[in-house]
């Protein structure tokens, strides 16, 4: 009788590591699949990315040579004055 026991209990015992064997797989998959589609997103990304920080580096740039002339335009405005309040 213990033998007949035996082999039911290993019957379950084998059904139960099947089945945590199939989720985990399933687990491991999904995982899987998860971290392509990222990997797939940030590659397709990045160059846009890249492109977009350029163009904020030139405009900010731009932006401050401007303000560096309009600077020098205003201290060359306030000498002006200066020597004709001195006339």
């Amino acid at each position: 009788m213990d033998s007949h026991r035996a082999s039911k209990d290993e019957a379950i015992l084998t059904s139960v590591a099947e089945s945590i064997g199939s989720t985990l797989g399933t687990i491991a998959a999904k995982a899987g699949a998860v971290q392509k589609a990222i990997t797939k997103t940030v590659t397709s990304a990045k160059p846009q990315v890249r492109r977009a920080a350029k163009r904020a580096v030139k405009k900010t740039e731009a932006v401050g040579g401007r303000m560096k002339k309009a600077a020098l335009r205003g201290k060359k405005r306030v000498a002006r004055t200066a020597r004709r309040a001195k006339r």
